[in-house]
């Protein structure tokens, strides 16, 4: 079951009433940013779920580094489309299929011409092709009784990460794609009327300044950033889902079990698989606090190898960085403090920090300012080092 970010679920249900109401596009793209672990996809999947049973088509992408996007966005709106009987009508299938080879054909062929300074830029040809796509496939579902059509793109901010921590450039095909498509969900949005169509996009922190950077008018995207839960809604992830099953989460239990996972959805997850597998609940029973004593060691075992994914991807300068953080112990890191305590510049300090949180070790948290993603990391690095 699905516990938690009721604003952010009723912000996304009111721009998919606009379709389903009116038969138009629901607005600007739409995108939903946080560190990982805080429940992105878990959103685009609730979001997913009420659409369909709502009547929309959904169409489902994950964005990969540094890859082009476009062609991945086509084929999953065609195979949407497919699954849901809404190419039956020959004419209607004829015209998808020849947006589909006119729009490989053009993207290929400006994607060799690519100069980077020219990515905001869209090539007539191809964005006509793209909109007449989406005009096509979205009413075609509202021909045949539906809503309209929603496209979730996943890992947005992936096509357009940097090449490197030294190299802020994407990749010039995938910024090219980003930057058409934004064009174009931006040109269905003056148009409105002629779409019944939405787009919601999930990415990192970064996202919206990668989006801004492919394309200037990324910036009008909308954005709904994901924090941490608060108390209630996390004892509410430990305990609705037991109380489906007659089980009860006794109060001093699922205080201490909160405790531990500070807020952050991936960890109540991994608390409460925890806390499950120690005491084994028939119906009818109670977890109590003995069973989150008994969970403790599988708990920090499984948060640990969370940890050590992270730290293993971070080079040799990254962990300077990381543990100069983390000797600082402070919820929010000021930069010209960490910069002290490596004994360097400011400006130095610009390309691992733009690596980590890139990486999604760590996040800005203000002007000057930085933290840690996960809860915990910080004693995690400490600990290493004591060792």
């Amino acid at each position: 079951m699905f516990v938690g970010r009721d604003a952010e679920r009723a912000q996304l249900r009111d721009r998919l009433a606009r379709v389903i109401a009116f038969g138009e596009m629901a607005g600007p793209l739409l995108v939903v940013t946080g560190p990982r672990g805080l429940g992105k996809t878990s959103l685009l999947r609730d979001v997913a779920d009420q659409a369909a049973a709502d009547g929309f088509v959904v169409a489902w992408v994950s964005g990969v580094k540094r890859r082009p996007i476009l062609r991945d966005v086509l084929q999953s709106v065609t195979g949407a489309l497919e699954r849901a009987d809404v190419l039956a009508e020959p004419r209607t299938r004829s015209r998808i299929k020849e947006y589909e080879v006119q729009l490989h054909f053009g993207v290929g062929r400006v994607g060799a011409k690519f100069e980077p300074q020219s990515t905001t830029d869209a090539p007539p040809l191809s964005q006509y092709v793209v909109e007449a796509f989406f005009e096509t496939a979205s009413n075609a579902v509202r021909e045949r009784g539906g809503a309209g059509l929603l496209v979730l793109i996943d890992e947005l901010h992936a096509p357009v990460e940097p090449r490197s921590a030294r190299d802020s450039t994407a990749d010039p095909e995938a910024q090219y794609e980003i930057a058409l498509l934004l064009n174009v969900i931006q040109n269905m949005d003056a148009q409105r009327e002629r779409f019944p169509l939405a787009v919601i996009g999930a990415g990192l922190p970064q996202t919206m300044g990668l989006l801004t950077r492919a394309a200037t008018f990324g910036e009008r995207a909308h954005e709904i950033i994901l924090a941490e839960f608060d108390e209630r809604t996390s004892q509410e992830a430990l305990t609705e889902p037991a109380a489906q099953l007659g089980v009860r989460w006794e109060p001093d239990a699922v205080i201490n079990a909160v405790e531990s996972a500070a807020g952050y959805p991936q960890a109540l997850q991994i608390v409460g698989s925890a806390v499950w597998e120690a005491a084994r609940p028939e119906r009818d029973g109670r977890i109590t606090a003995e069973h989150v004593v008994a969970s403790a060691a599988a708990f920090e075992q499984r948060v640990s190898t969370m940890f050590h994914t992270r730290w293993d991807v971070a080079s040799p300068a990254e962990r300077a960085f990381l543990r100069a953080m983390a000797e600082i112990d402070e919820p929010v890191v000021h930069r010209r403090d960490l910069a002290d305590r490596l004994g360097v510049t400011s400006d130095e300090l610009s390309v691992p920090r733009r690596s980590l949180i890139t990486k999604g070790i760590i996040e800005a948290a203000g002007h000057g300012k930085m933290r840690f993603t996960i809860p915990g990391f910080g004693a995690f690095v400490r600990d290493r080092d004591s060792e």
